[in-house]
């Protein structure tokens, strides 16, 4: 009997110790979803309004990144936590699921209206969580074809698309950097940075070369 009670007993503090490590390793893991650098750095969670509105636009740009290749050009934005509509704390690209950027040519108009161009991709989170992905603007691709209004998708690697507008009878080769928006398509929330906003945190334009 002694021997029983003695199994049980080992047996008691084994589940114990085994469901205690299993609720304070889960417990970790829910915190450390989210780094510590990152809730003190990057976390608006706690900002409204304005205050909210603010933060977002200045992370985004001051985040931003140009990477080039051969092939065309690639725009990081930064990340950033956000609170959703549940109150948890979440990534951006986990709130809002796409990232549109759009571009103004200078030096060329048609009927007196500026050529546009707009890129549209998934919001995704690069392997630095302060990072969103960049959005890849294939030029060799888009220079090789005629000009013209429309819209081009490109599926290699991330799938983007590129919207054109009041295009000339040849490709402009400078454009500026009009604005970034996040959104989803699930609700009508977004975030959008207009160009004033870029030269602000950036302290010039965005100027793009074909």
């Amino acid at each position: 009997m002694r021997k029983f009670a003695g199994i049980c007993g080992v047996f008691l503090v084994s589940f114990a110790v085994g469901y205690f490590y299993l609720t304070y390793t889960t417990e970790v893991k829910e915190v450390d979803r989210i780094p510590a650098a990152i809730r003190s750095t990057y976390d608006f969670s706690n900002l409204t309004g304005e205050k909210l509105e603010e933060a977002v636009k200045q992370r985004l740009i001051v985040g931003f990144e140009i990477k080039k290749s051969p092939e065309g050009t690639g725009f990081g934005l930064g990340h950033f936590v956000y609170q959703n509509n549940k109150g948890e704390k979440v990534w951006a690209c986990q709130k809002f699921g796409r990232v549109v950027l759009t571009f103004i040519a200078e030096g060329s108009s048609v009927a007196g209206d500026k050529p546009s161009m707009e890129l549209e991709g998934v919001c995704e989170t690069s392997k630095d969580l302060t990072k969103i992905n960049p959005l890849f603007l294939p030029i060799t691709k888009i220079l090789s074809e005629k000009p013209g209004d429309g819209e081009f998708q490109f599926n290699e690697g991330h799938p983007v698309k590129v919207r054109f507008a009041n295009l000339p009878e040849s490709w402009p080769h400078t454009w500026l950097l009009e604005s970034v928006k996040l959104y989803s398509d699930l609700t009508t929330e977004s975030f959008i940075v207009e160009s004033n906003d870029v030269a602000k945190y950036l302290g010039h334009p965005l100027v793009l070369s074909f």
